[in-house]
């Protein structure tokens, strides 16, 4: 059915385009917005998909009416294209939101195509309307991602002033208000960032979480993920929450006046802890939050706690840092003095304070008794080295303090020179390094912890990227760039092993000084270079100095690019070769870096061939849906093509039965009639052979349906065998369910029909009930008949499939396997339980009426 729009009476008739019905039928059948329009661009055809999504009516869309449609903020974009498309000739492509019928605006792609005659003149616009509302919320959530990072990998040490910022970027393309709250050790909270498109808003926010602060019993608040680190999503605020959670009337007032509609609230986490929590609020614009929505707000959540935690290491490394420096400057040194050939003879104050010992007990050689045992040797050894060889002295060992315990000292000692070069005397000094020793170890465990963190970060990326929709070399270029962003690379390379040609093509290709990605493009696996090693031996590859290495290809390009280092991994999936990823550093990768980018190939290899094995079923479902669709073609065809000459058969034979019945001999008597017979049962197979194709091609949409109604029309259609058998049928209360009226009636007259025929020497009592399970309604059609043995349970819903000769019960063997495809096309299931002599029950399930469609 299509949708033309006249134009006005008195109008100069319009060129009729050749094939325009056929364009119409085209149009009808795709899921494009479709609309055609005069040369001087008003619309005269809309197909029937523009009026479904939008909910216009054909007269609505007259003249400028389709405009209701499109957004307000990007008609005049769309309309100023329009016209220098009109203008110029120029095909017209834009942007646009547009409304769907139920109120929710959706992007698209708007596109028209000039169709001119042969003198070049513009006869119609043939335009599409395509729904890009995915790709454009893919490709935002991307974009924002990417400058959350840069925001919070570049920003200063003023987390809060990072986080607000972080608030700021978020609105209003992701919600209309965005907050961060942060946790202290003393289980304190402060909001340290909110954000609205309106600054008076934003004021108004804050005084609001003044007057009414957050409270911990709130469920579905900041403290409360905070405390279980778990996030919440609510797509719909009801006034019921709000009511629920008012501390008095003018907060609520309040609450409602804010126009609070759909929420989030996740929480920060880091090294296992939650110190924040992030809050994604929708309200004037209407929008509500799906659980799509977590991921991309999980992954800013996890930016903003990593961005925190990493600043307040930083800072807590710098304080401790400070602390132990002022610890280190007022603890005293022990001063000590000694003879030139290393004995002790002089007393030392700052010794005795230092270690306790008496002056008697530290003299002479006494002072070793104050070193740990475990060290005594190695220091007495090096110290007389020393003093032999007239060198410096410095080392490290472990002293006895007064307390009794053990602390790092480190202790230096120089020669002090008469005039004529011999020694005069050794000056020392004995310091106590254990707060150095601390901040050392406080500042290698934060950089350990900073790494892993980079680490994790990049298999997330990785993970990420190989999780979005797009082409195998597009999600292996997000790789490279992940691989060159957390591990500080200035080149990384990913190839895919070809094995017919058996080369490594390049697919992601990116870094600072990448070469251009015709070079080394193709890389032999049985060739000379690095990479080529890495692919052949299926095994890892590092290099720390590449200059000197003669499987370099271009020395010249190192060179000027400063690079040193190469890290090749081969991409490997159940020991077959799938790829090859080179890294090029200025410096090597240590041993966490090697096996975290060994695990990120791995999972790349994975994502790669399962990518590659979804490509290949998406093809395999598309050939053989167009099979499916060619077969039932052909099953249409071949059974509307046979009835004609069956028919002529039929007749001539059935009129050869009535002329010569009698007047031949017996033989061809019987003979007529097994021909008549044998014509008549095979039209009664054509025509269920026409039904079972017509199952998937001729089905209506599914909507609510009366199943009570259904069962009567079966039983109405059924009257003559019930009333012929003597039969009893039956059924209790049978709710309604979401299908197609018309093959559900021929799903119950089937299975009932089945009960009839198969029902034995007593007259067929047929019982018919139903129960509600969950999403599903399960339907039961229960006979008393003849039953069926356990072992031909899965043949009898497969087509032409019989259990008893046509003498016994007529039938074509179609019946039960149309039932079966039209449970299946209704995304049910059906099955069969029964004892031979004990009659036979079938069940099917079929989709419940959802709520909303209820009423």
């Amino acid at each position: 059915m299509t949708h033309p729009h006249r134009s006005s009476p008195d109008a100069a008739p319009e060129p009729v385009l050749p094939g325009l019905d056929a364009f119409q039928q085209v149009a009808e059948s795709i899921p494009h917005l479709v609309w055609v329009t005069r040369a001087d661009g008003r619309h005269e055809y809309f197909n029937a998909r523009w009026f479904a999504y939008t909910g216009l009516s054909p007269e609505g869309s007259v003249g400028t009416g389709w405009e209701r449609a499109f957004h307000p903020d990007d008609l005049e974009e769309a309309n100023r294209r329009w016209a220098h498309s009109l203008r110029t000739g120029e095909p017209y492509e834009v942007e646009y939101r547009c409304r769907r019928h139920d109120g929710v605006w959706r992007w698209h792609l708007g596109r028209a195509q000039p169709v001119r005659d042969d003198g070049g003149r513009i006869l119609k616009w043939f335009g599409t309307c395509t729904d890009i509302e995915e790709q454009k919320r893919a490709t935002d959530s991307m974009s924002l991602l990417a400058e959350a990072s840069a925001l919070l990998s570049s920003s200063s040490l003023d987390y809060e002033a990072t986080l607000a910022a972080l608030t700021r970027l978020v609105v209003p393309s992701q919600a209309d208000w965005c907050a961060i709250e942060i946790a202290y050790e003393d289980g304190s909270t402060r909001q340290v960032g909110v954000a609205h498109v309106d600054p008076e808003k934003v004021r108004y926010g804050e005084e609001l979480r003044v007057r009414y602060p957050p409270r911990h019993e709130d469920p579905s608040g900041v403290l409360s993920v905070i405390r279980t680190g778990e996030p919440v999503l609510l797509p719909e605020v009801p006034d019921a929450l709000l009511v629920a959670g008012a501390r008095d009337a003018e907060h609520l007032r309040i609450a409602r006046e804010l126009g609070l509609r759909s929420v989030m609230v996740l929480p920060l986490k880091a090294r296992g802890r939650t110190i924040g929590a992030l809050s994604l609020v929708h309200a004037e614009s209407g929008r509500r939050f799906r659980p799509s929505d977590m991921l991309l707000a999980s992954q800013l959540a996890e930016r903003a706690a990593v961005a925190l935690d990493n600043a307040r290491l930083i800072k807590d490394a710098r304080r401790m840092e400070e602390r132990f420096r002022s610890l280190v400057t007022a603890s005293t040194q022990a001063v000590w003095v000694t003879r030139p050939d290393g004995d002790i003879e002089e007393d030392s104050p700052s010794w005795r304070a230092y270690t306790g010992q008496t002056f008697a007990e530290w003299r002479g050689h006494g002072w070793l008794t104050a070193v740990h045992p475990e060290e005594r040797d190695a220091a007495a050894r090096t110290w007389f080295a020393a003093v032999e060889q007239r060198r410096p002295y410095e080392s490290e060992q472990r002293l006895r303090r007064p307390e009794g315990h053990y602390t790092p000292s480190r202790v230096r000692a120089v020669p002090v020179l008469n005039p004529n070069g011999s020694i005069r005397e050794w000056v020392g000094t004995t310091t106590d390094i254990s707060a150095q020793r601390l901040v050392e170890e406080a500042s290698h465990r934060a950089a350990r912890e900073a790494a892993v963190r980079r680490l994790e970060a990049l298999r997330a990326d990785v993970s990420l990227a190989l999780s979005r929709e797009g082409t195998v070399p597009d999600i292996l270029q997000d790789c490279a760039e992940a691989v060159v962003t957390h591990l500080a690379a200035q080149t990384v390379r990913l190839w895919l092993y070809a094995r017919d040609t058996h080369t490594l093509e390049l697919a992601g290709n990116a870094g600072s000084t990448a070469p251009p990605r015709d070079r080394w493009m193709r890389v032999r696996v049985d060739g000379l270079s690095m990479v080529s090693e890495v692919a052949r031996l299926r095994t890892q590859l590092r290099v720390d100095d590449l200059w000197t290495d003669p499987r370099v290809l271009d020395h010249a390009w190192l060179r000027e690019m400063n690079i040193h280092a190469f890290a090749g991994m081969p991409l490997m999936v159940r020991g077959q070769l799938v790829g090859a990823l080179g890294v090029y550093r200025d410096t090597p990768l240590d041993d966490d870096a090697v096996a975290a980018l060994a695990a990120v190939s791995d999972a790349i290899a994975q994502g790669v061939e399962r990518r590659r094995a979804e490509e290949s079923l998406q093809q395999h479902v598309q050939e053989l849906a167009r099979s499916n669709e060619e077969l039932q073609q052909f099953a249409y065809v071949a059974s509307h093509d046979l009835q004609e000459p069956l028919r002529m058969v039929a007749s001539y034979t059935q009129l050869l039965g009535r002329r010569y019945k009698g007047k031949l001999d017996s033989d061809a008597d019987e003979f007529i009639h097994y021909a008549v017979d044998g014509v008549n049962r095979m039209q009664r197979l054509i025509q269920d052979l026409l039904a079972y194709s017509r199952v998937g091609t001729r089905g209506k949409d599914l909507r609510p349906c009366d199943t009570s109604r259904a069962m009567a029309r079966a039983t109405a259609n059924l009257r003559a065998a019930i009333e012929e058998t003597h039969a009893t049928v039956e059924h209790g209360p049978l709710p309604a369910v979401l299908a197609d009226e018309t093959q559900l009636t021929q799903l119950f007259q089937n299975l009932v029909g089945n009960a009839l025929k198969f029902h034995g020497d007593a007259p067929p009592r047929v019982q018919v009930s139903a129960e509600a399970q969950g999403e599903e309604v399960c339907f039961t059609v229960r006979d008393f008949g003849i039953g069926i043995a356990p072992e031909y349970f899965e043949r009898i819903f497969v087509i032409f499939q019989r259990l008893h000769g046509k003498e016994e019960y007529p039938g074509t063997g179609i019946g039960l396997a149309i039932c079966k495809k039209i449970v299946e096309r209704h995304g049910g299931r059906i099955g069969v339980e029964s004892r031979p002599g004990e009659g036979t029950a079938f069940w099917f399930t079929l989709p419940a009426v959802p709520p909303h469609l209820e009423s």
